[in-house]
């Protein structure tokens, strides 16, 4: 029961306007009012919301598949946020903290910035979200 103030904190963090249309009860209360063809048929999901704004969208968004909002993580780490993963996940710092393996943690940053990363990103971020943590209030 956290998910709206998680994407308002997420949303205002990052400059960004987000509206939650769905939570207007009036909206909802005419939504339940509408018979079922109205709403689900084999066919089409979203039924609803694409009939109401059929006319005003093109063609193509009515047809495509589902897109999902993915964080550039990888493109971050082997970016702007390169410098974080040279601090929090250094040898030294490692081997200091005596956590985590330094073996396994190299080879994640190899994986990293190899041609073939996989899913390692988001591992890398968990890390990375540890150390910070770990820095602040463990750390020196």
């Amino acid at each position: 029961n956290d998910m709206l103030t998680k994407v308002d904190m997420m949303s205002m963090a990052n400059s960004l306007e987000v509206r939650t249309p769905f939570l207007d009860y009036e909206l909802v209360n005419y939504a339940f009012s509408l018979p079922s063809q109205y709403k689900i048929d084999r066919y089409a999901q979203k039924k609803i919301i694409k009939d109401a704004f059929r006319q005003l969208l093109p063609e193509e968004i009515f047809n495509r598949g589902k897109q999902g909002f993915e964080v550039p993580l990888l493109k971050w780490f082997r970016t702007e946020l390169k410098s974080m993963i040279d601090e929090l996940l250094n040898d030294d710092f490692i081997l200091e903290q005596n956590i985590f393996n330094p073996g396994e943690i190299k080879k994640m940053k190899l994986q990293l910035f190899s041609n073939n990363p996989g899913e390692i990103a988001a591992r890398i971020w968990g890390l990375i979200v540890f150390q910070h943590w770990w820095k602040k209030n463990i750390g020196n």
